[in-house]
């Protein structure tokens, strides 16, 4: 059997690190009264908010678990995160023909870049190190399982009327990943939907 890349853990998170990014740049491209702005928008705020259960679900408590003083590590880049979260819950009801909306797109671009400048650099390669390879392929797998899910998600979304998509959608993945009792902390999970339309309501 092939053996799996260490690198693939790190090339996963880094992976929606970049799709993020890419996203928000999408924005900036856009003219203010574009109402794509608003559609980019929300298609961010699912995939941030499936970044963030990754994160709190998924990716620190395999740090907990495998790198010795990894958990102030994680703290920090885990509020780095959820900061971004706040700014992205502020643009969800900001008019994007507004200063604000492009002043709080840069804010939001901060926070992220420090979480994912705090992730790559140092509490990814410090799990790399630490964990077992099967760990660390049991691991990659369970975060592209969450941000799949919160993908399939996106579209469904990305038309609706409603603006707070990323405290909807972050409720939604919680409720399906939890951290679970038993001692490696893998995240329990629910038979996968069929679809969107088998999520709770959106």
């Amino acid at each position: 059997m092939e053996m799996k890349d260490r690198g693939d853990v790190r090339a996963e998170v880094a992976g929606e690190h970049r799709s993020l990014e890419q996203a928000i740049a999408r924005i900036r491209t856009l003219p203010a009264d574009d109402p794509g702005r608003r559609v980019c928008l929300k298609r961010i705020a699912v995939t941030l908010a499936g970044h963030v259960v990754a994160v709190e679900q998924v990716l620190h408590p395999a740090v907990h678990s495998h790198v010795p003083e990894g958990d102030r590590l994680a703290r920090q880049s885990l509020t780095d995160l959820v900061r971004a979260e706040e700014v992205m819950k502020d643009l969800e009801f900001t008019d994007t023909e507004s200063g604000e909306f492009d002043t709080l797109l840069r804010r939001l671009t901060t926070w992220l870049r420090r979480h994912s400048d705090c992730e790559e650099a140092f509490l990814l390669p410090h799990l790399s190190g630490a964990a077992p390879r099967p760990a660390l392929d049991e691991l990659k797998d369970d975060l592209h399982t969450v941000e799949a899910d919160a993908a399939a998600l996106r579209e469904a979304v990305a038309h609706g009327r409603r603006p707070d998509v990323i405290d909807r959608v972050h409720t939604a993945l919680t409720e399906r990943y939890h951290s679970a009792s038993a001692p490696d902390r893998r995240p329990a999970r629910s038979p996968a939907p069929d679809g969107p339309e088998d999520w709770p309501a959106l």
